[in-house]
């Protein structure tokens, strides 16, 4: 399999939300970073499932521009199998426009594709996040049992990273939400749940760094006691109504009423145990 190249060049590809990008004018497709190869290292190399090796020249969370020996036709529904060190994803896309890139006497095409989930390479994410890159997204539309207002969030990385912002889509049955700056802003970032520990809605995004929270329940508790063991081994204490076994998110409500945290989305797949006390 052919090593991946990369080359700095005009991507024009966007994936917004959960919906598959179709016939979005250039200037509509300039949501994520594009990403070169001193960028994301975990990218060893790139192919057509079932068929030949490509060759990336620019990849973002939301699309990719390869070089082809072939024409990619537009409106087409192909899937990329991308290579790391230890393991491959396969990530469907719809390939946006093929231009043909003659070399010497040599046919090469020019294809740009957008990923119709936006990819979960940790790089791209925290690339984004370092360098103040955003997802231009248009406004959410919450659904029913979502939130409806801006609420101030910090959200918790495997990896222990954080970032702080206000949200307005978030849903438990999501796979996403949206973050941004400050309420109303048009620059957000696309965040997987499937990436986060938790998300921490809260009153302050600072609040006191000296305040230690208590482990006692207050006076008629509401929902089940609990004790959340993470798979970093933090352990948080509070109450659920909501938990519905391993591998599902659920939110907990922390035990002391004065704690920082309001409650908290404790993300599928990101504890070692759950305990009910």
């Amino acid at each position: 399999m052919a090593i991946t190249q990369f080359q700095s060049r005009d991507l024009k590809v966007v994936c917004l939300g959960d919906s598959i990008v179709e016939r979005y004018e250039d200037s509509e497709r300039r949501g994520h970073m594009r990403l070169g190869v001193n960028d994301v290292r975990w990218l060893r190399s790139a192919r057509l499932k079932y068929g030949p090796d490509v060759r990336v020249l620019d990849i973002s969370a939301g699309g990719i521009l390869v070089e082809t020996d072939g024409q990619l036709r537009p409106d087409a529904n192909i899937v990329f199998e991308l290579s790391g060190p230890t393991n491959s994803i396969l990530v469907p896309s719809k390939v946006v426009r093929c231009r043909v890139a003659t070399f010497a006497d040599v046919m090469r095409y020019h294809g740009a594709c957008s990923f119709k989930r936006a990819l979960e390479i940790p790089e791209l994410l925290k690339h984004a996040m370092t360098t103040g890159a955003a997802t231009t997204a248009p406004a959410a539309t919450p659904q029913p049992g979502a939130s409806t207002s801006w609420q101030k969030v910090i959200a918790r990385f495997h990896d222990g990273h954080l970032v702080r912002g206000y949200t307005a889509d978030f849903h438990p049955s999501k796979p996403q939400l949206h973050l941004s700056a400050e309420p109303n802003s048009s620059d957000t970032l696309f965040l997987q749940l499937s990436q986060l520990k938790a998300l921490f809605f809260v009153r302050d995004f600072t609040g006191d760094q000296t305040r230690v929270d208590r482990q006692e329940f207050g006076s008629a508790p509401q929902g089940r006691k609990v004790a959340v063991t993470f798979n970093d081994g933090e352990m948080l204490i509070g109450t659920t109504l909501a938990y519905r076994g391993e591998g599902n998110g659920f939110f907990v409500h922390p035990a002391d009423p004065r704690s920082n945290n309001l409650r908290v989305f404790v993300a599928p797949g990101a504890t070692q145990q759950v305990r009910f006390l």
